[in-house]
């Protein structure tokens, strides 16, 4: 049995079906790029009238790989998403892209003409480089709401945050964890590298940081910290699926929570990440929707 505790559903999260051509070391998302001959863009776009029947107010994520490698098709996904929009009177999706930003300047046009389309852009930018980013200058040219997602891969990133804030600090900035080698079990804690952020940036951390007491926000087996209003630090395992206890009219039952829906390249609805995901039931998911 399904559970959702997100009143408009499930985050339902496109993989973009291209490879970035990256070897980012902490990527958990490359099988699903490499090599891949079968990716059917036509099932993708079903999938997603799909969903957003279902869930018409459901924010939707096109992630990688790397979204923007192919123009054409990233095209085709942005409209799909419009064309859904239109269609459910009174509701509308978010839409956030997931992407390095891999463009030219005469690209700029053509993404800021889905202003009121996206709703956001998530940039990567990281300490390490471990892939070609072209300039900031790029950036600012967006009039689309920007955040720079950027990956604390090693404690010796976590050492070197004050350059990159000072480059990028005029965007909110999520630094998050390296979620290879986090579980539910140590999903919690106070990794050294998030040890090191905190140290780095004492002198700008709210006061609920100089106490033992962390300031979190428990989602599933992840948590999101704000060391300032536009800095936050986010961990969280490679999976969103996990099985828990609710209280129902009929007493306690175990149901499995679905938190993020993924759309694969093949065009497959899936209830978790990767190897975690199965071909979600999507009765069972209307059942959990309406409950």
């Amino acid at each position: 049995m399904y559970y959702v505790s997100n009143p408009k559903g499930a985050t339902v999260t496109i993989f973009a079906p291209y490879d970035c051509k990256n070897n980012c070391p902490f990527c958990v998302n490359k099988k699903e790029y490499k090599d891949n001959p079968s990716f059917d863009i036509d099932r993708v776009l079903k999938s997603m009238e799909i969903m957003s029947m279902i869930t018409p107010n459901c924010d939707f994520v096109i992630t990688g790989g790397e979204p923007l490698a192919d123009l054409v098709l990233f095209d085709k996904l942005v409209n799909k998403v419009h064309e859904l929009n239109l269609k459910h009177r009174g509701t509308w999706h978010k839409l956030f892209v997931n992407t390095t930003l891999p463009i030219t300047r005469e690209d700029i046009p053509r993404l800021n003409s889905y202003a009121g389309i996206i709703t956001g852009f998530n940039i990567s930018r990281h300490i390490g480089k471990y892939t070609h980013e072209n300039s900031r200058e790029l950036i600012d040219l967006l009039k689309i709401p920007v955040r720079i997602n950027c990956v604390l891969y090693t404690v010796r990133d976590a050492e070197k945050v004050i350059p990159f804030i000072n480059e990028y600090g005029d965007y909110p900035i999520q630094f998050r964890d390296n979620y290879i080698g986090v579980n539910e079990g140590n999903v919690f804690d106070q990794s050294l590298v998030y040890r090191t952020l905190l140290e780095k940036l004492s002198f700008m951390a709210t006061p609920d940081f100089e106490t033992d007491s962390i300031p979190v926000h428990v989602e599933t087996f992840r948590w999101n910290a704000a060391i300032t209003d536009d800095i936050h630090f986010h961990r969280t395992t490679c999976y969103s699926k996990l099985k828990r206890t609710i209280n129902t009219t009929i007493g306690k039952i175990e149901v499995e929570e679905i938190n993020d829906i993924i759309i694969n390249p093949r065009g497959e609805i899936l209830d978790d990440w990767n190897e975690f995901g199965n071909h979600l039931l999507l009765r069972e998911y209307c059942k959990a929707i309406n409950m």
